[in-house]
């Protein structure tokens, strides 16, 4: 059988995510760097038409949409499930990474954490209006995170699921700006828990270079 190819930057917070589900299952796989601005242009297109990350492919089989990958990664290989199969908690979880998709991403990674940490790297101006905008949604998200996860040990119940790994590479990143750091600290729940992911094997074999 193959080894899996996942096609971006290692720093996405979306590739980040699939490979994590990839290293909790304990599947090794190959990692084709998708340049910053290249996501949009050939051979990418090809792989994933409207022109994001992560592409996917498996024995053949081709697939984008990290939900849809980070599935097929732990309905297909064997390991300790990422998935509950209470009924509740496999609702919260899909609840949370609709929450990720829907405004976390968008909030704290594309109009927070890129501006502050990718945006200077490429030359490009940081708009503090879009950062401070952002601000008030992605302290919801946090507050909604760490509402779900009460006291448990991660966010949807008492073990790691797909849920845990979608939040955590967003989490990381805003955990390490100005914007991030005071929000944080209103939620030590979350703090402990991003420390307790934080020291998981998966985090460390995936963890990009220089973060």
């Amino acid at each position: 059988m193959a080894r899996p190819i996942v096609y971006g930057p290692a720093g996405s917070t979306y590739v980040w995510s699939v490979r994590l589900a990839l290293a909790e299952k304990g599947v090794a796989h190959d990692l084709i760097d998708v340049p910053f601005g290249e996501q949009a242009k050939e051979p990418q297109l090809s792989r994933q038409p409207f022109g994001k990350v992560p592409a996917f492919e498996h024995d053949g089989f081709a697939l984008y949409e990290t939900q849809a990958i980070m599935r097929y990664i732990d309905e297909g290989f064997a390991a300790t499930p990422l998935q509950p199969t209470d009924l509740h908690e496999f609702a919260r979880m899909n609840q949370i990474m609709g929450i990720v998709d829907a405004y976390a991403w968008s909030a704290i990674a594309a109009n927070i954490v890129f501006p502050r940490l990718a945006a200077p790297r490429f030359g490009l101006p940081v708009d503090e209006a879009t950062i401070a905008a952002a601000v008030p949604r992605a302290k919801l998200c946090l507050a909604e995170f760490a509402r779900f996860m009460g006291e448990q040990s991660f966010i949807a119940n008492e073990q790691v699921t797909l849920a845990d790994l979608m939040v955590f590479p967003i989490l990381f990143y805003f955990a390490r700006v100005p914007e991030g750091q005071s929000p944080m600290a209103e939620h030590p729940t979350l703090g402990a828990w991003l420390r307790r992911m934080e020291g998981r094997q998966s985090v460390n074999v995936t963890r990009p270079s220089g973060v």
